[in-house]
Parts: C-alpha cells; structure tokens; sequence
C-alpha cells in the first residue's frame, strides 16, 4: 500500500500506466459525472461514484490479484481499512470476472485507518485486504471517489 499526496505522485517509479492514472484523477473534479471510464483499454479503467460514508469497522475486505487499485477522493472524506490479507478467512470466493475475493476481519489482525481527504491518494495491491464507506475524525458524509484499476502487469517498480 502507497498512501501519499497526488502532488508526490511523479515520485513513485510505478511506470507510464501509474501515470497516465494519475494524470486522468487529476482532470477529475466535483462535476464529474458518477460512471465507468476507460483509460488504456481493459488495463486501467475507472469508476467515478458518489455514496454516503458510514460509522464502525468494515464486515469484510476485499482483495484483487490482477488488477492495483488506486483510490482518490474528488470531495468529501472516508476512512479506508486496511489490512494484510495473508492469513483472514475467506468469506466469499474468488470471482476471477470482477478480480474480487471478499475476506472476514480477524480480531488479532492489525488495522489500518487510512483517512482520505481530496489531494490524497492510495495505491492498493494484491497483499491489502481493504474496504472504504468509512466516517473520518470529522464524521460522516457525502462523498464523490474514483477508483482507478490498473492491470499489475502495466506496473512497474
């Protein structure tokens, strides 16, 4: 996981796929109609969604095996939980259509709250179990995000 600001965003050696990402969030903006956006073809694609954040730790965590997420707020504030994958239980199967597993929360897991804010970018791989929807220090609200999914084979360190 890479938690940083768009503006440190060059300094990550992640490749041209990283960028042309990062340099399609930065057109984004409040105006931006909710909805799915093609990038590069099927290798980095985004989805542009609007939605109420909410108060308590996740039920689960997702995790994807093909394909990085990189997460940034366009307005609003949301906590992401994060945790290392290895070793939570499965609690839905893999569904290789939407490189999707869901995963349940471990109590003797470490946690991770991750507060996004706009500016603020993180970058989740295959190793980080992760779910969002969640309240920040300044409580719940309305919120407009893009998803970004770059295929891990168009990534490069």
């Amino acid at each position: 996981m890479i938690y940083d600001t768009l503006e440190n965003a060059a300094s990550y050696p992640m490749g041209s796929a990283f960028r042309k990402a990062v340099e399609f969030v930065k057109t984004l903006n409040a105006s931006t109609p909710d909805g799915s956006y093609k990038i590069d073809g099927d290798k980095i694609t985004a989805r542009v969604m609007s939605y109420e954040t909410e108060d308590g730790a996740p039920a689960k965590y997702e995790v994807h095996r093909k394909f990085a997420d990189l997460q940034v707020l366009i307005a609003g504030h949301e906590t992401i939980f994060v945790r290392m994958a290895k070793g939570l239980p499965v609690q839905t199967p893999y569904n290789a259509e939407k490189d999707c597993e869901f995963l349940s929360p471990d109590e003797h897991a470490a946690e991770l709250n991750v507060q996004l804010f706009p500016g603020y970018f993180t970058l989740l791989l295959p190793q980080d179990a992760h779910m969002g929807k969640g309240a920040t220090c300044l409580g719940k609200c309305s919120l407009k995000k893009v998803v970004v999914k770059i295929a891990l084979s168009e990534l490069k360190s």
